[in-house]
C-alpha cells in the first residue's frame, strides 16, 4: 500500500497494488507518510476500503477529522469492533463516521445540559435486545472513558446505528421509521389475539425479521414471489383468525403509512403471525 494523502498523523489515504482506494488508521501510521510512501503495515490498526462513492466518504473522512477530535474516532472503532464481534458483522467507513459524530455530539449535549428524548426508547429495547444490550455497554465504556454519565437513552440512541447498518437499512432515520411500524404491528397482533407475545421466543425473533425486509420490500418495490391459489385458499381456511389479523395490519399499513400490499404478501404475514400466538 502506497500513501495518496496524509488526512492526519494517524489516518491516511493508501492504494494498494490493485488501485483500490483504502482509508488505513493507526497510531503513528501518517506520521511523516507523504504521497508515494509505503504503509508502514505494522502501524496499521483498521482499514476501510472507498466504494463507488469514494469522493463522497473521503469528504465526510477528512470533515470528521476537522470537527471530532481524534481520540473520538479512536473511541467509536473500539465500539464497532465489539459490536461486529457480537453481531458477526463488519461496519464500513461510514458507520464509523456516523457514529464518531454520534458520540462526540452526545457528549457535547450533555456538557451544555440538553436532553433529547428518544420516543422509541422501549421499542429498541424490545424489538432489538441485542443490539439494546450492546448499547447499553457502549455507553459504560463512554462513560469510563469519558469520565461522563451519558442519559440511559443514549444506549438506544447507538443501538440504532448497529441496527440501520445490522438490518440492511439505508439509513438510521428509515431505521426509525420501520422501527416505529414494527412496533404498531406487534401491537395490533396482542391486541387482536388479547394475549402478549413471548418476545424471547423464536416465533417472534422470526416474524421481526419477516417484517423488516417486508417493510424494505415494500420501500424498493421488490415484490413477494408467486404462491398458488391453492396454498392461499388452504391458508386462509386453516388460520382465518391469524388471516383477520393479517387484514388488519394491511389496513393500517394501508391507510396510516401508504403501503400497498399484495395478496402473497399477506398471506405470508398470516403464516408467520400463526407461528407466534400458536407458541
Amino acid at each position: 500500500m502506497r500513501v495518496k494523502q496524509r488526512l492526519n498523523n494517524n489516518v491516511v489515504l493508501v492504494e494498494d497494488k490493485d488501485h483500490v482506494l483504502m482509508v488505513v488508521m493507526g497510531k503513528g501510521v501518517g506520521y511523516k507518510a507523504y504521497p508515494g510512501d509505503s504503509v508502514k503495515k505494522t502501524l496499521v490498526e483498521r482499514k476501510f476500503e472507498l466504494k463507488d462513492d469514494a469522493e463522497n466518504e473521503l469528504a465526510r473522512v477528512s470533515a470528521l477529522i476537522r470537527d471530532v477530535p481524534i481520540e473520538f474516532i479512536a473511541l467509536s472503532d473500539t465500539l464497532l469492533k465489539m459490536a461486529e464481534k457480537e453481531l458477526q458483522t463488519e461496519f464500513g467507513l461510514p458507520m464509523l463516521i456516523s457514529l464518531a459524530d454520534h458520540i462526540y455530539s452526545a457528549i457535547d449535549r450533555k456538557k451544555k445540559n440538553i436532553q433529547i428524548v428518544n420516543p422509541l426508547y422501549w421499542d429498541i429495547k424490545q424489538l432489538y435486545p441485542i443490539e439494546a444490550k450492546l448499547g447499553e455497554k457502549a455507553v459504560e465504556i463512554i462513560n469510563e472513558e469519558r469520565q461522563i454519565v451519558l442519559e440511559d437513552s443514549e444506549a438506544t440512541a447507538i443501538a440504532m446505528h448497529f441496527i440501520s447498518n445490522g438490518k440492511n437499512y439505508d439509513s438510521i432515520q428509515q431505521a426509525m421509521n420501520f422501527t416505529k411500524i414494527i412496533s404498531d404491528i406487534i401491537s395490533i397482533i396482542q391486541y387482536h389475539f388479547q394475549f402478549e407475545i413471548d418476545q424471547e421466543s423464536i416465533g417472534f425473533s422470526r416474524l421481526i425479521t419477516h417484517l423488516q425486509y417486508f417493510l424494505i420490500r415494500q420501500e424498493k418495490g421488490i415484490g413477494m414471489m408467486n404462491i398458488s391459489d391453492e396454498m392461499i385458499r388452504l391458508v386462509i381456511h386453516q388460520y382465518p383468525t391469524s388471516f383477520q389479523c393479517a387484514e388488519k395490519i394491511i389496513k393500517y399499513l394501508n391507510e396510516n403509512q401508504q403501503v400497498q400490499t399484495s395478496l402473497e404478501e399477506e398471506i405470508y404475514l398470516t403464516m408467520h403471525i400463526e407461528r407466534v400466538r400458536s407458541i
